[in-house]
């Protein structure tokens, strides 16, 4: 499946894939290959745009509309240009060692009627990815991003609105089995020769929304989940297993599982999605990681085990065109509003950008600005530096993190690559 040569590193500090990746030891430095095989609309919002005047808010949505064969063409194209080889050459050249690959179920085909996702051709691309990750010396976590029914009804699940998964119904319970199956489907495709060498990490759904759920059957859910999973694999053999912390905050999942075999902990760090981080001085959010994560890192680490970060970003607003969503706005410049709450005729909040707190430098507390590279004056691009810094150094803490993402079209402050050339 995979070719692994002994002479092939990453770089003089990371292990040849023919050796072990020491976690825990080593820490992991790695972005996500995010908007590739999962279409999110702020990542790539030049595939939504053309069609969002017909409700497309996301995958299911957009293969919905574009039918069967229009929707391969026009996804055949994508995964085939926005990650190249080119792509993981890059990535190694700039000193990291790892990639996270985000998956739908899809992939992996076995859709019913009402699910519109083009099957099966995002696996032959996440198959060619590892091939390309090996050639580069770098190792993998590939996790399932969307499940059956939503995870979290966000749209980089595949579909936004409802959970349909987990959700104490009968569907959610037939969904939650589903995803099980996917998961075995999976770890069984990541056994082939040279596997465990390049995917060491296997991330068994990403940001499930527990905080939204009952506890109890997630709980039995992971338990399960992880069972099946180690069965395949066998004890001490195949990858870790990554679950994670659905939003709970990591104290929530101390002595969860003890004695597991290689199971880690994944958390998502951003300040933009809260309204009072998003709120602080400059100051304060360069020092929240290291005041605040760091130690949330070395706590879990003791009390649950291995702790990673799965996601972060430079990012201290949330102004990326439709990062929250499509036609919901921004908290940055008081624009947000999800659509339940303008359908209950809720008002908008304040917005996040007080020019008394942020300094009054004009356009500051203007999402467009925000957008634009050339507006990022020296003092801006120090401190976005700094912050980027502070919350490695503290996720560091634990096994490392993953930067999200490698590269966007429009946002410079989730994309590593421009992040590097900008300083």
């Amino acid at each position: 499946m995979v070719q692994i040569s002994s002479a092939v590193q990453c770089n003089p500090h990371t292990p040849p894939l023919d050796q072990p990746f020491v976690y825990g030891k080593q820490p992991i430095r790695g972005v996500n290959l995010g908007g590739w095989l999962v279409l999110e609309p702020f990542i790539t919002p030049s595939m939504f745009e053309p069609y969002i005047s017909q409700d497309v808010t996301d995958e299911y949505t957009l293969t919905k509309l574009l039918g069967k064969e229009k929707s391969r063409e026009y996804l055949q194209k994508h995964y085939s240009t926005w990650v190249t080889e080119d792509t993981f050459k890059r990535i190694r050249d700039l000193g990291l060692n790892h990639v996270r690959i985000p998956v739908g179920f899809w992939a992996l085909g076995g859709l019913r009627e009402d699910e519109p996702y083009v099957p099966d051709l995002s696996l032959d691309y996440l198959l060619q990815g590892l091939k390309w990750a090996a050639q580069y010396g770098l190792r993998a976590m590939v996790e399932i991003h969307g499940a059956p029914g939503s995870q979290n009804g966000w749209n980089h699940s595949g579909r936004s609105g409802q959970v349909r998964w987990m959700n104490g119904t009968p569907e959610g319970e037939i969904n939650g089995k589903r995803t099980i199956e996917y998961i075995k489907q999976l770890t069984r495709l990541l056994q082939g020769p040279g596997m465990e060498h390049v995917a060491p990490m296997f991330g068994l759904l990403n940001e499930p929304a527990i905080f939204m759920l009952e506890r109890p059957p997630i709980d039995k859910w992971y338990k399960d989940a992880f069972k099946e999973f180690r069965n395949i694999t066998g004890a001490g053999k195949g990858p870790w297993g990554i679950l994670h912390d659905g939003f709970l905050g990591l104290t929530e999942w101390e002595g969860f599982m003890p004695k597991s075999d290689r199971l880690a902990l994944d958390v998502h760090n951003y300040l933009i999605f809260d309204h009072n981080l998003i709120r602080l001085s400059r100051t304060q959010q360069v020092n929240f990681p290291c005041d605040v994560w760091s130690k949330n890192m070395q706590q879990s680490t003791a009390a649950f085990g291995p702790t990673l970060v799965g996601e972060f970003s430079s990012a201290t607003n949330d102004c990326a065109t439709y990062l929250n969503g499509i036609g919901v706005g921004y908290r940055w410049d008081g624009s947000f509003q999800p659509k339940e709450d303008r359908i209950k005729g809720l008002p908008l909040d304040e917005a996040a950008c007080q020019p008394k707190l942020h300094g009054a430098e004009e356009g500051y507390c203007s999402c467009k600005e925000q957008n634009r590279i050339g507006y990022y004056t020296p003092e801006y691009r120090k401190f976005l530096s700094d912050f980027t810094q502070t919350q490695m150094d503290a996720f560091e803490q634990g096994l490392g993190w993953f930067y999200w993402n490698f590269k966007t079209e429009t946002n410079a402050l989730w994309s590593y690559f421009d992040g590097v050339e900008q300083g």
